[in-house]
């Protein structure tokens, strides 16, 4: 029997491999087809919250249900920091301080000039841009520090900038609110006359 951490270290690999940026996609509700059973089942239901795996997800514990096959089920991280209580944005500020680290690559030990930094926030400006053109974030930005970036730490060849982004949520509850409504019934006459 395969412990069910190596299956999600599985499904999460083969995740990467198969779909660019996916680190926006957590493992969870993906459906898994090395699993047969669930050892310890748990009380489960779509719409209400109120059972033994809605206790676990609410308590930042992801768990298996059977719902159209097997799958994980919960996006949290334990996380103590709010903004990163989804696994998505775990990886996503990950990914993004790794693209910005290896797209900086060239510009070390050029000259730390005026042109060189604005080069540098060009060239993130433009990738963070693509990747909310592409869906991967909400918006993102890179800026050069003024505070930070003393005449001492210049002439030292340190360089600081900033930059934030918002990563896309994870639509984790889903609430409908049902109304019955007479509208729809103005127009009858008019429905009645074009089926005819």
């Amino acid at each position: 029997m395969t412990p069910i951490i190596a299956t999600a270290l599985a499904l999460r690999a083969h995740l990467d491999k198969n779909h660019p940026y996916s680190f926006v996609k957590s493992i969870s509700n993906v459906a898994i087809d090395t699993v047969d059973g669930i050892k310890y089942p748990r009380t489960w239901d779509l719409t209400d919250p109120d059972t033994e795996v809605g206790f676990l997800n609410a308590h930042d514990v992801t768990s298996v249900i059977q719902h159209n096959g097997f799958r994980f089920w919960g996006n949290r991280t334990c996380s103590d920091k709010p903004e990163y209580m989804f696994e998505p944005v775990v990886r996503t500020s990950q990914f993004i301080r790794e693209t910005i680290n290896q797209g900086s690559f060239q510009f070390i030990d050029q000259p730390l000039n005026p042109t060189t930094v604005r080069d540098i926030i060009r060239a993130i400006n433009a990738k963070l841009t693509e990747m909310v053109n592409f869906g991967y974030l909400i918006g993102a930005k890179c800026w050069y520090n003024t505070e930070l970036n003393s005449e001492t730490l210049l002439m030292q060849g340190k360089l600081y900038l900033d930059y934030d982004f918002t990563p896309v949520p994870v639509l984790e509850n889903l609430n409908l609110n049902q109304t019955i409504t007479d509208t729809y019934l103005v127009n009858f006459a008019d429905l009645v006359m074009m089926a005819a």
